[in-house]
């Protein structure tokens, strides 16, 4: 089972499970990391090497985070550099974080799609799944319509 790790500013990543958890259920072998003002950063290393032993099943493992570039990110990037090249290389870090993209992973796995299939695809959910409405949209699809008739 692909091993996952949400780790976000604040109890993002609390919510983030909460919520694929009332959606879809089966949220085993997820790990959660929230970094809060008072949090040493330089704790944050030894959080993921923990998380990421307890996760880990042999097939691979995500750690989400919120933000690419920022110490989460960054302390993610660094621990998986610490392993053995072997488990490295299972090891997937994914910036942007979103209930999509942790869903699709969730089946991605349900599925027992290798790890390299389960980034592609969770990738591509949250590539495809910026959206935008606006009422101005609507308009124009109305005027649209009108001209059709």
């Amino acid at each position: 089972m692909i091993g996952m790790i949400i780790a976000t500013h604040g109890e993002m990543s609390n919510g983030i499970v909460s919520a694929a958890d009332l959606i879809i259920g089966s949220t085993d072998n997820i790990k959660t990391l929230n970094l809060f003002q008072e949090d040493d950063v330089q704790d944050l290393n030894g959080k993921f090497l923990k998380e990421i032993k307890a996760v880990d099943q042999n097939e691979g493992i995500i750690i989400f985070v919120d933000l690419a570039g920022a110490s989460l990110y960054n302390q993610a990037v660094l621990a998986v550099n610490s392993l053995a090249d072997e488990q490295k290389k299972k090891i997937h870090v994914v910036a942007g974080v979103n209930l999509p993209m942790v869903i699709d992973a969730i089946n991605q796995r349900m599925i027992d799609a290798s790890i390299e299939d389960a980034v592609a695809s969770v990738v591509n959910v949250a590539q495809q799944g910026i959206v935008t409405w606006s009422a101005e949209d609507t308009d124009a699809d109305d005027e649209d319509e009108d001209e059709e008739v």
